[in-house]
């Protein structure tokens, strides 16, 4: 465990021995060579799963989990084991708060001492109360729960060997996870025991520091903590407000915490997802967890969206957090390919009123030299290679949940910024190099079946539905738009066709992606070149001017009374009439420096589409993935509104979103229209994970102020209306919905991706 210790001189490492120890069984008596030996134990382990990254993690024998199946009482064992592993985590850090308390003050906190000694005495409350088990039953559960924090441990220690490589990194990480592993199974034998020393501890600790402050509780995260604590330090000792020894002791103690940040908030998001906290409002047994990986509009920039068993949904689209999705997501495969090996699917169908519980999933890879210039994945064949299987045991729903929910957006941008104060942490030996990012596609679905019950019912639209369906594909969005693509494309009933024309899609997308790379885009327009429509015009005005020179040099006075220069003067009004109708048919102002230098300057949707020939809803798609990539160019005009580089006040020197944007244009460019309840009925809520969105969280009950796109007005979605593709003055209008930024909007619950039941929709 000395390598948990930073790198010290000879003067600091002779006082090494006076240094706290994090995570220490000493307060429960045992002794120093008992703990270091059940740490070295932890560690083989974990170092198993290290050193054989192709070798899928499984949880370890539990006779409880095998023997229940996947119901209420099941859940609600599972839940119970979760909370009881809550409780022990939560007496490490108290623990460990107690540590800076005494050694660290800038590190600690009042309010947070006193919150986690009230979950000490909570826990040894709730302990005591449900103590009257049979010693068999307790020895059982004990086994469990120790299978459980293995496997929870596992998984998180292949998450750090495959997200980034270095000594330091790894050797620290796994170092402090074995101490902490270690430390939750002892108090495990005796919670109730353990909570009350604990408690004691705090409590002795409070009443020793009376004027604890430290930093403020309301932090965003534990490495900005660690991180202010230790300029704290840094400044106090160059103007000599601290002894040397103090500093160190402080600096140690503030390495210390940041080296369990990042394990401590995954611990507790793992565990706390286990736990039926019912927020959804439905049935233990009545679930769905989906999480989709896809590109976002171009460039192969990809999102990871996320939907937990409670419906709540959160989203990332930065790239070293999906650079940290990936082997998340590898290992989920792994876990889920050998579970289809040794368990084959159920040939017998159950029926209908049958619990059962299911997952799909689906996971492809490609290298960059295969990849197209718009697209790395092929999303038609990623929907085909969905394979399912049933599980039938809570072991088995217990072997998938957990992976799955280590690739939540929640997790992984955590486990993000802790990897990122880790590499700014060491020294200029210590080097963390993440791994380099890969095309990848991935969906993964665990649900029962009477959550497909439920959700016909309430008329929503799955995630997992969205992407059978293809929502998220650039593709499905060039084969909708207007010419005669949809035809080839895409079959009438809106599914795929069977001769798979996708291929012949992605090659036209990827003509329009490169061909809108030659845009040059300033701060109110997009110019593009037009030689080939210049160049014929021109040409053709001056053949027009040639004819009638030639008819008057080949007619001349043949005819009798008649001036064939007339008629060449004809000949040149008609070709400047050509000239000028052609000049302006496409763009309201095109000057003449510009058309003589075969380019067109667009200020609006409409003529950019006009002029390019690409689809209102592709170009639209483009520009907002532009709009939060670095573009220049400002936007305004009627539909606007998702924009968020937009001209300040009512100016007009800006480029006009003129045209309505689809949902399915919304949903490619990084905008998931949410479907959520309000105390005026239902509304729209739009969960933003547009390009480099680091994390976005659509929650129940939502608290913040923060700004959001909201649609309250859902009256124009009719449900005779259905869907009909306008062709110029034929077929139904779309329904139009506005979508306005609000700020302090409350919503009761979310219930999930809004379904508009085949109405073709567009929003304002």
């Amino acid at each position: 465990m000395a390598k948990l210790r930073p790198e010290t001189t000879k003067q600091q490492q002779q006082r090494s021995a006076t240094l706290p120890e994090f995570d220490s069984l000493r307060a429960y008596h045992v002794d120093d060579k008992a703990a270091l030996a059940l740490r070295n134990d932890e560690v083989a382990r974990l170092l198993t799963v290290v050193h054989d990254p192709k070798k899928p993690v499984r949880m370890g024998a539990s006779r409880l989990l095998e023997g229940m199946r996947g119901n209420d009482a099941g859940y609600q064992k599972l839940s119970k084991m979760s909370m009881n592993i809550s409780m022990a985590l939560s007496l490490c850090l108290l623990d460990n708060e107690c540590i800076n308390v005494e050694f660290c003050s800038r590190m600690a906190n009042r309010e947070r001492l006193q919150k986690l000694i009230r979950q000490a005495h909570v826990a040894a409350t709730m302990t005591t109360s449900s103590a009257e088990k049979s010693a068999h039953d307790d020895t059982q559960e004990l086994k469990t729960m120790f299978a459980i924090v293995n496997y929870i441990s596992a998984t998180l220690a292949r998450l750090v060997s495959q997200t980034a490589s270095g000594n330091f990194w790894i050797t620290n990480i796994i170092a402090t996870l074995a101490a902490r592993v270690t430390k939750i199974k002892f108090l495990l034998v005796d919670i109730t025991t353990s909570a009350a020393i604990a408690a004691a501890t705090g409590e002795e600790t409070l009443d020793r520091f009376p004027d604890l402050a430290g930093l403020s509780p309301n932090a965003e995260d534990e490495e900005e903590e660690c991180d202010e604590a230790q300029r704290i330090i840094d400044a106090n000792t160059k103007e000599g407000l601290t002894s040397e020894e103090d500093a160190a002791m402080a600096s140690y103690c503030v390495g210390q915490n940041k080296y369990r940040s990042g394990i401590n908030s995954a611990l507790k998001y793992i565990l706390l997802s286990l736990r039926l906290l019912n927020r959804s409002g439905l049935p233990a047994t009545t679930y769905e967890m989906c999480v989709v990986v896809y590109e976002l509009g171009f460039e192969g920039f990809k999102t990871v969206l996320f939907q937990d068993r409670d419906l709540e949904y959160s989203a990332s689209s930065e790239r070293d957090v999906l650079n940290t999705t990936q082997p998340a997501l590898s290992m989920l495969n792994q876990v889920l390919r050998e579970m289809d090996k040794q368990r084959r699917p159920i040939l017998t169908e159950k029926s209908e009123s049958d619990l059962q519980t299911y997952v799909e999933w689906a996971y492809r890879e490609r290298d960059e030299a295969h990849s197209s210039p718009g697209s790395g994945i092929d999303y038609s064949e990623l929907s085909k290679s969905t394979r399912r299987i049933p599980l039938s045991s809570m072991a088995d729903i217990f072997t998938v949940m957990v992976p799955l929910i280590a690739t939540s957006p929640i997790l992984l941008s955590d486990f993000t910024s802790f990897r990122t104060a880790m590499a700014l942490t060491g020294g200029v030996q210590d080097v963390v190099t993440p791994f380099q990012e890969g095309q990848f596609g991935a969906f993964c679905r665990l649900y029962t079946n009477q959550f497909d019950q439920e959700v016909e019912k309430r008329q929503i639209l799955r995630l997992s539905k969205a992407f059978v369906e293809q929502r998220f594909s650039c593709c499905r969005l060039l084969a909708n738009g207007d010419g005669n693509w949809k035809a080839k494309i895409w079959s009438p009933d809106g599914e795929i066709a069977k001769r798979e024309p996708t291929h012949e899609v992605q090659e036209r997308l990827d003509d329009c992606y490169a061909e809108m790379k030659e845009w040059v885009v300033d701060e109110t327009s997009v110019t593009i070149s037009l030689r080939i429509y210049v160049s014929s015009v021109i040409m053709f005005a001056v053949l027009l001017g040639a004819g009638g020179l030639a008819i008057g040099f080949t007619v001349g006075d043949r005819i009798t009374g008649v001036d064939p220069f007339n008629l060449a003067t004809y000949t040149w009004v008609l070709a400047a009439f050509v000239l000028l109708i052609c000049k302006s048919v496409l763009v309201e102002n095109w000057t003449w420096s510009d058309f003589l230098r075969r380019r067109v300057r667009c200020r609006s949707v409409s003529e950019l589409a006009a002029t390019s020939g690409i689809d209102e809803q592709l170009i639209m798609a483009k520009l907002l993935h532009d709009d939060c990539g670095g573009t220049i160019l400002l936007t305004r005009g009627p539909y606007n509104s998702v924009f968020r580089r937009q001209t300040d006040g009512n100016g007009t020197n800006g480029f006009s979103i003129d045209r309505p944007i689809s949902s399915e244009t919304l949903m490619l460019s990084g905008l998931a229209l949410l479907k959520v309840v309000t105390p005026r009925g239902n509304a729209i809520v739009c969960l933003d994970y547009r390009q480099g969105t680091y994390l976005t969280v659509v929650e129940h009950q939502v608290q913040q102020s923060k700004s959001r796109l909201i649609c309250e007005d859902l009256n124009p979605i009719s449900k005779d209306n259905r869907r009909a593709r306008a062709r110029g003055w034929r077929g139904a209008e779309p329904a139009r919905l506005r979508l306005t930024k609000k700020e302090n909007f409350k919503w009761k619950r979310v219930q999930g991706l809004y379904d508009f039941n085949g109405v073709d929709v567009v929003f304002e």
